[in-house]
């Protein structure tokens, strides 16, 4: 298979594509996203759009979705042309859209979320019961466990993401739309939203997916498309390309990863965190771990195991109820996240949207906005010093943008990502709490990511970093501890790494862990 490679399936304008785009190009000021791009997709059939960040993947699903309309090019829809004058018309054709950065209203519950929009009614009165029933039998089915009454800003980025999915399955939909569905479910969590989508492709509905992870495309995919730039590279049928070709059309290069550039086992003996029988009930139980300088730590979990509330803790972010911390061999408190920073902490959290970032603001402020005092004198704030230092560090982190004045908000979910990296970066963190860092973030950015951390570590900083991909943790870190239901089940050395081994202990399947929760 080449590029620009022809689509085999029916011709151009027939009735059996459920929906076509057709030489659909979108611009922004200073941006082309998309150039002339097409794109087929028939009922029952489950069809990836791959690319790298800033590639035009998101552009071109709004555009399907009537989110945003093309300058030029068209749609049809069953062969006939139509155009969308909003995402309601949408929905009204069958269209349903879950988006890379979450639509839930935090003060509704979780039934509240799911109906949101199409609310059921008998005799003209709200039928609770009815909706309860169902949004409990769509959660099971996605293995969510939290009520269906709890407050949806409570619950996890990943139970949110769960919700996301029910409220578009339970919608009449004829095409579904993905935008990276999967970026904060563990493995257990993919499978069953899998399954569904496969009960989905058997009803006739189709399904576009967005992701990053590769092998999901080649699980889950009849057909990818790949995009580069805003340009149409190619399309295959997943059973007629490799990763390798895939990653070589979507980069414009081929990519050898050196597994020698780990610098290697890490012996250091002097420990920068301790954390000693840390307590949260119910998300955190006795929990005890230790991190040495120039070491990548990795937590591993399934959702609710604790992970994140864990870094939050160490961060200041939620208070603990027990234990205590140390940070170089002194006793610290740390009970807000300015306290944390000033002790040499810094968090990347989970949720860039809402807690990482000030979307509304430039790029080059939200980089800058932790260590702005750095940049203040007599006359106040010399803002080409911190204009220079923000597009240093946004070349540095491979940022991709129009200029460092425009809102973040404007960038993709990958780039914004980046964003939130360079702050820490340019704030002199000693200490780093990596929530989910890769997340929405492309394949040729990940590596530069990696390279980012083994930097810092060679500097004798050093990094604990959560993945729900548990293959990143064992490509990047030194040690793994694994974590369930809020207590350490067991913790990996490197060279003692096995992924089949650390999957059962973050599913609580371990005979050896330590009473007490111990990780050394």
């Amino acid at each position: 298979m080449t590029e620009n490679a022809s689509l085999q399936g029916p011709s151009a304008g027939s009735a059996e594509w459920l929906l076509e785009a057709n030489d659909i190009s979108k611009s922004y000021p200073g941006v082309k996203a998309l150039k002339g791009v097409d794109f087929q997709i028939a009922p029952g059939e489950v069809v990836a759009v791959v690319g790298e960040n800033g590639a035009g993947k998101s552009t071109l699903m709004k555009i399907l979705s009537g989110a945003i309309k093309p300058n030029t090019g068209t749609l049809l829809w069953e062969g006939e042309a139509i155009e969308f004058s909003g995402p309601l018309d949408a929905q009204a054709q069958g269209i349903s859209t879950i988006y890379q950065e979450l639509m839930i209203i935090p003060e509704l519950s979780v039934v509240e979320n799911v109906f949101l929009g199409n609310l059921q009614r008998r005799s003209g009165i709200l039928d609770w019961k009815a909706m309860r029933r169902e949004a409990r039998e769509i959660l099971d089915r996605l293995g969510m466990e939290a009520s269906v009454d709890a407050k949806a800003g409570e619950l996890s980025v990943a139970e949110q993401q769960l919700i996301e999915i029910a409220k578009s399955s339970r919608r009449k939909s004829r095409l579904l739309i993905m935008d990276e569905p999967t970026a904060s479910l563990s493995r257990e969590e993919v499978d069953r939203l899998f399954d569904l989508v496969r009960s989905l492709r058997n009803d006739g509905i189709a399904v576009i997916l967005i992701t990053h992870h590769l092998h999901e495309i080649f699980e889950i995919c009849d057909r990818l498309i790949v995009l580069r730039d805003g340009d149409y590279i190619g399309a295959a049928a997943t059973a007629d390309i490799d990763e390798a070709k895939l990653v070589e059309m979507m980069l414009g290069h081929k990519v050898e990863v050196d597994e020698s550039k780990h610098r290697g086992v890490v012996h250091q003996n002097e420990i920068v965190l301790e954390a000693r029988n840390l307590s949260r009930p119910p998300d955190l139980q006795n929990v005890s771990l230790t991190l040495h300088r120039g070491e990548v730590l990795g937590i591993a979990g399934l959702m609710g195991a604790g992970r994140t509330e864990l870094v939050r803790a160490l961060f200041g972010a939620d208070r603990i109820s027990e234990g205590d911390l140390s940070i170089n061999g002194k006793l610290a408190v740390v009970s807000n996240p300015r306290q944390a920073l000033d002790l040499g902490l810094g968090l990347a959290p989970e949720d860039r949207k809402t807690q990482g970032l000030v979307l509304s603001m430039p790029i080059g402020t939200n980089v800058t906005l932790p260590f702005l005092g750095g940049f203040s004198g007599a006359l106040g704030l010399n803002l080409r010093r911190e204009a220079k230092e923000a597009e240093d560090l946004c070349r540095k982190l491979f940022v991709k943008h129009a200029g460092i004045e425009r809102p973040v908000g404007t960038l993709s979910g990958g780039n914004q990502q980046k964003v939130v990296l360079a702050k820490l970066v340019g704030a002199g963190t000693d200490i780093f709490l990596l929530d989910e860092p890769t997340r929405g973030i492309d394949i040729g950015a990940k590596e530069a990511i990696f390279d980012l951390i083994w930097d810092l570590t060679a500097q004798g900083k050093s990094v604990i970093v959560i993945s729900s991909v548990i293959e990143e943790l064992i490509r990047v870190c030194d040690r793994i501890v694994c974590m369930h239901l809020g207590k350490v089940t067991e913790s990996y050395r490197r060279g003692a790494f096995d992924l089949n081994q650390i999957m059962l202990n973050a599913m609580g399947k371990s005979a050896d862990a330590d009473a007490h929760g111990v990780a050394r």
